[in-house]
């Protein structure tokens, strides 16, 4: 009987470990995807800023000019 309980508790803290493991993953996962997710966007967002500036000068230029 007592053998029993130190493989069910050695079966528990198994159990346990691999869970905390599972979560560390999926914390990696989502951080990794966030990750991925900046690095396409942040470009994006200086390339939308530079052809809205470009955009003003030119409008205000042509303003100025005409």
């Amino acid at each position: 009987m007592l053998e029993h309980n130190k493989e069910q508790a050695v079966l528990e803290k198994i159990h346990a470990d691999i869970s905390r493991i599972y979560a560390e993953q999926r914390k990696l996962n989502a951080e990794s995807h966030k990750i991925t997710r900046e690095n396409f966007w942040y470009p994006v967002g200086i390339a939308i800023g530079f052809f809205t500036a470009v955009g003003t000068v030119m409008a205000i230029a042509q303003k100025l000019l005409a």
